[in-house]
């Protein structure tokens, strides 16, 4: 893979003079030498330059460089006061040249870069940018598109310290891509319409894009507008030619079906609704079809999802290459660690930044899911009152060869996600809970016998008593599929996400399948859903399951007590069970709350706890559960309405 350095400045300091330091020093240190820094750009491998390459003569980039205030704490990136602010650097063909020499510090740094430079920067976090909502115009006079224009690439280097060789900055596109393609279908005669116009509708074009964080979101402000795509003329893919267009678009959610993308060519008119979403650094393509009849043209609603960051390349050529160590299985030349190699499941933990697939069947078994086209984020949530940005914990998902794929971030997130699979009319076929959590979960043993608790309540990315972290996710008894707790440990307040929720009255197992964000007020699903023998509708990771209820289940076995009885509750709003429940220093449950049957509202969180276990009440309408209230009152035992929305906390399967 080609590298182009970039030379920040000269060093200003004459050789003899750096010798002669080093040699009043005994180390050699180089702390005693200031240096300027100098970079290898690596490019996206998907271009946007109409030439090809990523970078022309006269592109610029701007460069930030933060300190560390010690080994593991790194300074914000701020408008002014960092050691370099937007220092432009300037590419000439060749190399670079920059408007000013940038130097190292003595200890770590964090290093940025941008593209195009932001000329009039005014805020580090939530910078404006738009996208041009005419794309199609060709080059003049060497001087950018709308199109190229619309483009934002980011890198960081992350914790650096000084050194003789180049700091890699690899860059990313943090905007979205759509790519429409217009085909030839079995029996149609004719040319391909190459002067088609291809519009899309329906999309904000200014965003605020956060430069320490390399992220976007649309301008809350902006309204909904449409794009002209830029007509690329006949590409061949496959062996099939197709009339290409694409455009660049900010990233979004359309949360319903809305005019999204129009084709009109002479006699040829067609218009797609749809709902969709646009996630940062994804390239989304459609296939238009046109059939026997000059006047009709058919769209797959599916479309083919690729990663728009998948490949790198340098600063000077058209780039290409992938990543090294990809396995034989993955043929975009990256390795994915296979989150299923030990089994499939509908929740897989995941601790740390990275690539993942897992096999798209029913979770825990290997039952097809049908026919898959495309896969989606729904939702992510880091569990607080704060919202993420799309992409903050999923970056991109795709489908291939029987696996969903998808990458995380280079900073990796806490939270919770849910992608789904989708067939080629935009059903959801079906669809897995990713659990973000650098710390995992720890085994506890339980009392008599009761078996291996989770330490942690499912979703929870933390088990500190207190800790917002603490609370997780709530379930709908027999559903696969969680929904958001509190972002508080007092109060009733639904954790921020990036999805839309939604209540209704009456559903079915097929209903929440195929609506995996729906709370279902009157949802009696079958004794079968959750079982001791673990099914498909279980929410637990590999290796565990929803634990026994009632008179013989693992609380009331581990309790020694099938009857009620009082402990002290405690002021960070739940239970330390340790001692009564197994021998750990601590066994926290937080009181979770829980969601109501009546109405999917989040109701009680810091007063009462309500865990689910797989065992059906005799009434057909409920199910056994722990309960624990402020008053100090426990019931290892107890029964209520399986449409309530109540905490998991996973057994360890024998």
């Amino acid at each position: 893979m080609k590298r182009t350095t970039i030379s920040l400045g000269t060093v200003l300091l004459a050789a003899a003079f750096i010798s002669a330091c080093q040699k009043d020093s005994p180390t050699g240190s180089i702390a005693e030498s200031p240096r300027e820094m100098s970079f290898s750009v690596l490019s996206p491998g998907a271009q946007t330059k109409v030439s090809g390459s990523t970078f022309e003569t006269g592109d610029k980039i701007g460069i930030f460089v933060t300190d560390y205030a010690d080994e593991q704490t790194p300074m914000p990136l701020q408008i002014s006061g960092n050691r370099a602010t937007n220092v432009a650097a300037t590419f000439d063909g060749q190399s670079w040249t920059s408007e000013r020499p940038v130097y190292w510090g003595a200890g770590k740094s964090d290093i940025y870069a941008t593209f195009p430079r932001i000329e009039d920067l005014s805020d580090i976090n939530s910078q404006s940018f738009s996208v041009a909502t005419d794309q199609s115009a060709e080059a003049k006079d060497g001087t950018p598109t709308a199109y190229e224009t619309s483009d934002f690439l980011w890198a960081k280097a992350k914790g650096v310290i000084r050194t003789d060789g180049a700091v890699s900055l690899a860059m990313r596109h943090v905007m979205s891509r759509l790519v429409v393609r217009i085909v030839a279908g079995d029996k149609y005669v004719g040319s391909l319409p190459e002067d088609a116009t291809v519009l899309l509708h329906s999309t904000v074009t200014d965003a605020r894009i956060d430069i320490e964080k390399g992220s976007v979101e649309k301008d809350q402000y902006g309204g909904a507008k449409s794009i002209r795509m830029r007509n690329l003329g006949i590409i061949s893919a496959g062996g099939v030619d197709a009339v290409t267009y694409e455009a660049i678009v900010v990233p979004q959610m359309l949360e319903t079906s809305v005019p999204l993308i129009e084709i009109n060519s002479k006699s040829v008119s067609y218009l797609l609704e749809d709902s969709f979403s646009f996630r940062p650094g994804v390239s989304y393509t459609y296939t238009a079809t046109l059939n026997a009849s000059t006047t009709a043209i058919r769209v797959d609603i599916g479309c083919e999802i690729d990663d728009w960051n998948s490949t790198g390349g340098s600063g000077t050529g058209t780039g290409g290459g992938t990543e090294p160590g990809g396995d034989p299985g993955d043929d975009d030349g990256i390795v994915y660690t296979d989150l299923s190699a030990e089994g499939t499941a509908n929740c897989y933990l995941i601790t740390g930044a990275g690539n993942y697939k897992f096999r798209a069947v029913q979770g825990n078994t290997d039952g097809t899911v049908g026919n898959v086209r495309s896969v989606e984020v729904l939702w992510e949530s880091f569990g607080t009152d704060i919202t993420p940005n799309v992409g903050d914990l999923i970056a991109s998902a795709s489908y291939r060869d029987g696996y969903v794929r998808f990458k995380t971030p280079e900073t990796f997130a806490r939270g919770n996600a849910v992608i789904a699979a989708k067939n080629s009319k935009g059903v959801i076929l079906w669809s897995w809970h990713i659990w973000c959590s650098e710390e995992g979960w720890q085994e506890q043993e339980y009392y008599n016998n009761a078996g291996t608790m989770m330490d942690r309540n499912l979703g929870a990315t933390s088990a500190t008593p207190g800790d917002v972290g603490a609370l997780g996710l709530l379930y709908q008894w027999g559903r696969k599929d969680p929904f958001l707790g509190s972002s508080s440990i007092l109060e009733s307040k639904v954790a921020a996400s990036t999805g839309t929720w939604n209540v209704n009255s009456n559903g079915s197992t097929i209903k929440a399948e195929e609506n995996p964000m729906t709370f279902y007020k009157s949802l009696w699903l079958p004794d079968y859903s959750w079982q001791s023998q673990k099914t498909a509708y279980d929410p637990c990771p590999v290796g565990w399951r929803v634990p026994d209820g009632g008179a013989d289940g693992v609380w009331a076995k581990a309790f020694g007590s099938k009857d009620s009885f009082s402990t002290s509750f405690d002021s960070k709003r739940g239970f330390n069970f340790s001692g009564k429940l197994g021998d750990s220093e601590t066994i926290w449950y937080a009181a979770s709350g829980y969601r109501r049957n009546d109405s999917g509202a989040l109701s009680n969180v810091g007063y009462y706890g309500f865990y689910w276990s797989c065992s059906p009440y005799s009434n057909l309408s409920y199910a056994w559960y722990l309960s624990f209230y402020n008053n100090g009152g426990v019931s290892p035992a107890n029964s209520s309405d399986r449409s309530s929305g109540r905490a998991v906390r996973c057994l360890q399967e024998k």
